[in-house]
C-alpha cells in the first residue's frame, strides 16, 4: 500500500482515533540497538552523553526498522534520577546501573531539589538531542520524550526495599518525597516538550498487583502520575502510558486518561474468568502469543472511551528460530486489534542484541499482514 500520510500524521491520527492509511509501527527506547551501534562504529557507553549521537542513532534505527516514531532519552531510565543525585555506572555493552542512590529513606525528602532538573547536564543532553531530532525529522516523524512516572522515580532514588517500608511506616514523609518527585517529573516533561517532543512516553510499570495493592497503587501512584499526565496534555503533548507488568492495573491506567496505553498483557484474572485463559501463559517467551488475542476484547471499555492501544507483540518472539513464529505473532495481533485507535508495537523493548535478520523478518511480517 502506498503511504498517504507522513509517519507523524499516521501516529497522531492513531492516538486521536482517526483514520490511518496503515497501522503505525511504534518503536520503544532503543530496540535491537546493537545493530544500529555497529553501523555507527560506536558503543552504548560512547554515545550515552552525546546529543548528536543519540539523535543519529534514532534516525538510523528508523531507517533500518521502518517505525513511525523516534524516542529520546533511550539507553536507560535513569535520567531524572541522575539529575537528582544518583550516581551511575555507564557501560559499553548495556544500560547503566545505579552505583549510589540519592537518599537513604523518605526522611531525606528535602535533599531532593526539583530545580536540579533544570541545571542537569544529562537533561541538557536529552533536550539537545530532541532539538536535533525535531530539526532533522520533526516534520516527518513523531518525536517521543521518555521518562519515569513519579512513583517509579521515587523507587530509583531510594536504595533497596526502603521505599516499600516508608509507604507503610512513614507515609507523611513519603508523600512529601512524592510531591518533590512529581514536581521534578513535570519539569523534565516540560524541558522535552519545549525542545520539540510531540509527546511523552511514560514508564508506569510500577502500577501492578505484583508490587502493590490496588489501593496503594491508587494512593501513591495515580494521584501523582495524574498531575504529570495532565500537565503534559495541558502543554499540548500526547501521553503514552507504558505498563508491561504481568498483572498491570489497567483500570488505573485508564483513569489517568493518557492518549495511549502501551501494554504487554491483558487483565489476567478477568481473562481467566471470562474466557478460561491465562494471558501470562499465552504471552510468555515459550508461548509466543494467542491467535484469539483475548486481551483486546478485555480492553474494549478502554478503547470505547477513546484511549489508543499500543502493543502487544511479545519481545520474546525475537528469540524464536523460525520466521513462521514471528509472522504468527504479528498476524495474531493485527487480526484482533482495532482498526483505528491502535499502534502496533512490542509490549516492551526489543532486546538490544536482536539479530538484524530477525528485524528484517519482523518488518516483512508487518507489511505482509497489511500494516
Amino acid at each position: 500500500m502506498e503511504d498517504i500520510f507522513t509517519s507523524k500524521e499516521r501516529f497522531i491520527n492513531a492516538l486521536k482515533g482517526d483514520e490511518v492509511d496503515r497501522t503505525p509501527f511504534g518503536y520503544l527506547w532503543f530496540g535491537a540497538g546493537n545493530n544500529v551501534l555497529y553501523n555507527m562504529g560506536k558503543s552504548l557507553g560512547q554515545v550515552y552523553r552525546s546529543a548528536s549521537d543519540i539523535a543519529e542513532a534514532q534516525i538510523l534505527a528508523r531507517e533500518m526498522y521502518h517505525h513511525d516514531n523516534v524516542m529520546s532519552p533511550w539507553g536507560c531510565l535513569l535520567v531524572e534520577a541522575e539529575a537528582l543525585g544518583n550516581k551511575l555506572v555507564i557501560k559499553n555493552d548495556g544500560y547503566p546501573n545505579v552505583s549510589h542512590h540519592a537518599i537513604k529513606s523518605s526522611k531525606q525528602f528535602d535533599m531532593i531539589d526539583p530545580e536540579e532538573i533544570k541545571s542537569s547536564n544529562r537533561v541538557e543532553t536529552i533536550s539537545d538531542s530532541i532539538e536535533i531530532l525535531s530539526k532533522e525529522v520533526g516534520d516527518e516523524t513523531f518525536i517521543c520524550g521518555s521518562m519515569l512516572s513519579p512513583l517509579m522515580l521515587a523507587d530509583q532514588l531510594i536504595e533497596g526495599p526502603q521505599m516499600y517500608f516508608d509507604m507503610l511506616q512513614d507515609v507523611d514523609n513519603f508523600k512529601l518525597l512524592l510531591d518533590r518527585v512529581t514536581e521534578s517529573c513535570i519539569y523534565f516533561s516540560e524541558v522535552m516538550l519545549e525542545a520539540g517532543a510531540d509527546g511523552i512516553f511514560v514508564e508506569n510499570g510500577g502500577s501492578t498487583s505484583d508490587l502493590f495493592s490496588h489501593g496503594m497503587a491508587k494512593e501513591f501512584g495515580n494521584k501523582y502520575t495524574k498531575k504529570l499526565y495532565s500537565n503534559i496534555q495541558k502543554n499540548k503533548g500526547y501521553v503514552i502510558s507504558h505498563n508491561c507488568a504481568l498483572n498491570a492495573f489497567h483500570d488505573l491506567e485508564a483513569d489517568l486518561k493518557p492518549d495511549a496505553i502501551n501494554f504487554a498483557f491483558g487483565e489476567t484474572s478477568t481473562l481467566k474468568r471470562k474466557y478460561g485463559v491465562k494471558c501470562d501463559v499465552l504471552h510468555n517467551h515459550k508461548n509466543l502469543g494467542c491467535q484469539q488475542r483475548y486481551c483486546f476484547s478485555n480492553m474494549k471499555e478502554i478503547m470505547d472511551a477513546g484511549t489508543c492501544l499500543m502493543g502487544n507483540i511479545n519481545p520474546g518472539v525475537f528469540f524464536s528460530d523460525t520466521e513462521e513464529n514471528i509472522s504468527f505473532e504479528v498476524h495474531s495481533c493485527l487480526e484482533n486489534a482495532p482498526k483505528t485507535g491502535f499502534i502496533l508495537s512490542t509490549g516492551c523493548e526489543i532486546p538490544l542484541n536482536t539479530p538484524l535478520e530477525k528485524m528484517e523478518i519482523f518488518w516483512k511480517s508487518v507489511t505482509k499482514n497489511g500494516a
